[in-house]
């Protein structure tokens, strides 16, 4: 009973809690300000199930905080079966924070939006959801609703989490075309769009890292120079060329895009005729690079 207790009170104390705390508050604001203030005045909805959320506040007049509760009841629950302590807190938390923050919007400026042009609704709609929903996941939480599934493919199948919110809210979006016009769903989509590429820009980083793989006579040369310069390793690859059948060493070097200039400009300097591959990279795990927390 006591280590229970004790083992709360330090997971509230630690600052990966803090952090994620902070991280779902900020999120719940931003996301709830781009729907109460740009998409549900201009009849569009967000993805997911607070879009559906917003599609069937739009319709039947019934309060959009309320509806957000009721829909994300069911993938709550799934997080509890196959998601961690720790996610399935904050996205539970997320889904309340945004319902109280949307109720806070609808009553400080009840008659309030920031855009009716469609165009406008779509980028900086798409821009503010994307921004908050990415920085949740970044630290690790969600937005709760669709994004519980997602985060349960990208755990068991490393899929992309915005892929696979978008191939989801195909289905959802087609229901908003059965009671608004089709210019409204082809908007939607737009939005929808920007939002979940922000989302993987932000969780993955804009700037994607980068591999170089290079074969060169003077490899060991190279490596030595790449990490007195930038401070990364790097690791051999024995290799056999297929025209001579000769024996190389493949040099495999991780790095970030600012950077690659750098190693390029080694590679240059110490083998002009060096071979030269540079390619992005989706996700890095391990010692110097940042581990995704979903």
């Amino acid at each position: 009973m006591n280590s229970n207790k004790m083992s709360f009170k330090k997971w509230i104390c630690s600052k990966n809690f803090q952090r994620k705390l902070i991280s779902v508050i900020i999120c719940s604001l931003i996301v709830s300000f781009s729907i109460i203030y740009i998409i549900k005045p201009n009849l569009l909805i967000s993805g997911g199930l607070t879009g559906l959320s917003i599609l069937a506040s739009n319709v039947t007049g019934l309060s959009l905080p309320m509806l957000i509760v009721i829909f994300n009841i069911p993938t709550s629950i799934l997080s509890l079966f196959f998601l961690d302590r720790d996610f399935t807190f904050f996205s539970m938390l997320s889904i309340l924070l945004l319902s109280i923050f949307a109720s806070f919007y609808e009553k400080v400026a009840p008659d309030f939006y920031l855009t009716k042009d469609p165009i406008l609704a779509c980028v900086f709609g798409g821009l503010l959801s994307g921004i908050g929903m990415g920085i949740s996941f970044k630290n690790g939480t969600s937005t709760g609703g669709l994004d519980i599934v997602a985060a349960i493919l990208k755990k068991k199948f490393n899929m992309s989490i915005g892929s696979v919110l978008m191939g989801i809210n195909f289905m959802i979006v087609g229901t908003l075309g059965y009671f608004y016009s089709l210019d409204k769903v082809l908007f939607t989509l737009i939005l929808i769009f920007i939002n979940y590429n922000v989302v993987d820009k932000i969780q993955l980083g804009v700037g994607k890292q980068k591999q170089v793989i290079a074969i060169s006579e003077k490899n060991e040369e190279i490596a030595i120079e790449i990490y007195k310069e930038i401070n990364r390793g790097a690791t051999f690859i024995n290799g056999i060329t297929s025209y001579k059948r000769k024996d190389v060493y493949i040099l495999y070097v991780v790095c970030s895009s600012r950077q690659l200039v750098k190693v390029r400009q080694i590679i240059k300097d110490k083998d002009p005729e060096a071979f030269v591959s540079v390619s992005e990279t989706s996700e890095i795990l391990g010692n110097g690079f940042k581990e995704l927390s979903i």
